[in-house]
C-alpha cells in the first residue's frame, strides 16, 4: 500500500495539505491543490481506507452532513519518513539531479 501511496502524487499533496491545516473538507482539497473533483474522489478514497486520513462528520442541522479529513496516525508517521526523505534528496541534489529534487520539494509547493 505504501508503494500505490509513493506513486500518486496527489495523494501525497492531500496528506501534507491536511497536515498543513489540521483538517479540510472535500471542496477546500479540491481549490488548494488544483484539483478536479474525481482526483479528489480518489485519492480520498484511498487515503481514508488505508487510513492515512480519517474523516470526521460534524453534526448540524438539517440533512446535510459535512465531512473534515484529518491526518490518521499512519498518514502522520508516514510524512515523517516522508520528510526525511526531502531532506535526504536535498542533501544529494547532485548526485540526484536539481530537477528531480525539484520536483519532489514541488510536492510541498
Amino acid at each position: 500500500m505504501v508503494m500505490e501511496l509513493l506513486g500518486h502524487k496527489d495523494y501525497i499533496r492531500v496528506l501534507l495539505a491536511v497536515r498543513k491545516e489540521g483538517s479540510l473538507r472535500f471542496r477546500q482539497i479540491e481549490k488548494s491543490l488544483v484539483l478536479n473533483p474525481a482526483q479528489v474522489d480518489r485519492a480520498l478514497k484511498f487515503l481514508t481506507k488505508g487510513l492515512w486520513i480519517v474523516p470526521r462528520t460534524v453534526p448540524t442541522e438539517g440533512s446535510h452532513v459535512p465531512v473534515d479529513y484529518r491526518l490518521g496516525k499512519r498518514g502522520a508517521s508516514f510524512l515523517e519518513l516522508f520528510d526525511g526523505f526531502r531532506a535526504g534528496a536535498k542533501r544529494k541534489s547532485a548526485e540526484l539531479g536539481a530537477s528531480e529534487v525539484k520536483e519532489l520539494q514541488s510536492l510541498c509547493a
